[in-house]
C-alpha cells in the first residue's frame, strides 16, 4: 500500500493536509497568545510574539507531517500570522493605533511583511531540511543493513547439525568421568 494513501485514511488528513492537527495547533497557540496578553495586562506585544508562535507551529507540524510537510509547514505560518495580525488589529489596538498617530504606519507594515517573510522562509527551509535529513538517514540505515548482511554471510560457517548423545535421566545414569 502507498504511504500517500495510507495516510491520507487516517482521520483528520486529507490529501496530505494534516488539517485537524494544523488547526488545533494555530488554535492552541493563539490562546495561549491571548492568556498571555491579559495575564500581563496589555502589555504583551503581538508584533514580537508573532514570529515565536509561528516557529513553534512549524516546528511541531514539520515534525508530525509524514507527507506535503513543506505545504503543511507554509499553511501553518500563513495562518498562523494572519491570527497575530487579527490580534494585533483588535486585541493590541492601542499599540497600533499609537503607532499610526505617530505616522509610523509604514515601518508597521514593513515589520508585518518581513514577520511574514521569515516565517515562510522559515518553515520552507525547515521543512526543506528534515526531509533531506530523512533520506540521507534512511540511505545510511540501508548501507548499513546490507553492511550487516554481508558480513553476516562471510562470518559464519555454514550450519552443520551436531548429533549428541541423550543423557540419561533417572536408575540408569551414565557413570561419570
Amino acid at each position: 500500500m502507498d504511504t500517500t494513501h495510507a495516510v491520507d485514511m487516517q482521520k483528520g488528513i486529507w490529501r496530505g493536509w494534516y488539517w485537524r492537527f494544523d488547526a488545533l495547533l494555530v488554535a492552541a497557540i493563539a490562546i495561549l497568545e491571548c492568556i498571555a496578553f491579559y495575564v500581563s495586562k496589555g502589555r504583551y506585544s503581538f508584533v514580537a510574539s508573532g514570529e515565536l508562535g509561528m516557529f513553534v507551529a512549524v516546528l511541531v507540524v514539520v515534525q508530525r507531517a509524514k507527507v506535503r510537510r513543506r505545504l503543511n509547514a507554509v499553511a501553518v505560518a500563513i495562518v498562523s500570522y494572519l491570527i497575530d495580525v487579527i490580534f494585533q488589529l483588535t486585541l493590541g489596538r492601542s499599540d497600533t493605533l499609537y503607532i499610526v498617530k505617530h505616522h509610523e504606519t509604514t515601518s508597521l507594515i514593513v515589520q508585518n511583511v518581513i514577520i511574514l517573510a521569515i516565517g515562510v522562509l522559515f518553515a520552507f527551509v525547515y521543512a526543506w531540511s528534515t526531509e533531506m535529513s530523512d533520506r540521507r538517514r534512511a540511505k545510511a540505515e540501508a548501507e548499513r543493513a546490507l553492511k550487516r548482511a554481508q558480513e553476516r554471510e562471510q562470518d559464519e560457517p555454514p550450519r552443520v547439525r551436531v548429533h549428541r548423545v541423550k543423557k540419561r535421566r533417572g536408575r540408569g545414569k551414565r557413570p561419570k568421568s
